[in-house]
């Protein structure tokens, strides 16, 4: 696996915001606010560290299912998935090329809420919750992003349709599980369909490591989205691989 590769097909997929200042600065600022704002408006202040996140999870796995559904399906479209088959890159290096790109903004959002939380809320984190935290927050991307190549290689062709559908998926993951509030205010309905939602995991997981809330069944909390993640990188990238027989 060559780094150079991984880097020249993450430029390709990050350039836009070199041209595009203020759109850059859109997303990665003004939109996080958006999301904060609102929330922290109309919760109560105890709720305000599930809000910042909730927001921080929600801007890495928004960014990982929309982002690379919208970027693969349209590299489905417009034949470039052929024409990286036609050089030396590796299905591998095209993945980690995607979230090298991807990240740019991704992860820029999700640190500055997280920063944003910080200054509002005064979280006391010690370098070892910090790193847990980041951790979390990594996971969550690339456990996303998987899922975006996922329903991009097999979902529809058409890009916009493969959009709409990570569209739904996201919001569904994520507002069905409980990232933003408690899991005991959903029906028990909805919570034994949260259960096996890792983006729920990863909140009970997240909340711990900020509010040092309790983690029932904390192995199981934490193999399930593991086990989750390993699935999905395995179905994409044996459909991503190239055929070179």
């Amino acid at each position: 696996m060559r780094i150079t590769n991984i880097i020249i097909i993450g430029k390709i997929y990050a350039k836009w915001f070199f041209r595009r200042p203020l759109t850059y600065m859109f997303i990665t600022i003004f939109m996080p606010l958006s999301i904060i704002t609102p929330m922290l408006l109309l919760s109560g202040h105890s709720n305000w560290p599930r809000v910042i996140i909730g927001a921080a999870l929600f801007s890495v796995i928004g960014g990982g299912i929309a982002d690379i559904t919208m970027n693969v399906s349209f590299d489905r479209r417009e034949g470039r998935l052929t024409f990286f088959l036609t050089r030396p890159i590796s299905s591998m290096e095209y993945m980690l090329g995607i979230l090298l790109g991807g990240g740019a903004y991704t992860l820029v959002s999700a640190g500055i809420i997280l920063a944003l939380g910080d200054v509002i809320l005064g979280f006391a984190f010690d370098v070892l919750d910090l790193l847990f935290f980041v951790g979390i927050v990594l996971f969550a991307w690339i456990v996303s992003s998987n899922l975006g190549f996922i329903i991009a290689l097999y979902g529809p062709k058409d890009y916009r349709l493969a959009g709409t559908l990570s569209d739904f998926l996201l919001f569904s993951i994520m507002f069905i599980a409980p990232v933003f509030y408690s899991i005991k205010i959903l029906p028990l309905y909805l919570q034994n369909v949260s259960q096996i939602l890792y983006t729920t995991d990863l909140s009970l997981i997240a909340n711990h490591i900020i509010n040092n809330s309790p983690l029932p069944n904390a192995l199981l909390t934490i193999i399930v989205p593991v086990v989750f993640g390993t699935t999905l990188f395995f179905i994409s990238a044996r459909k991503l691989k190239w055929k070179t027989t």
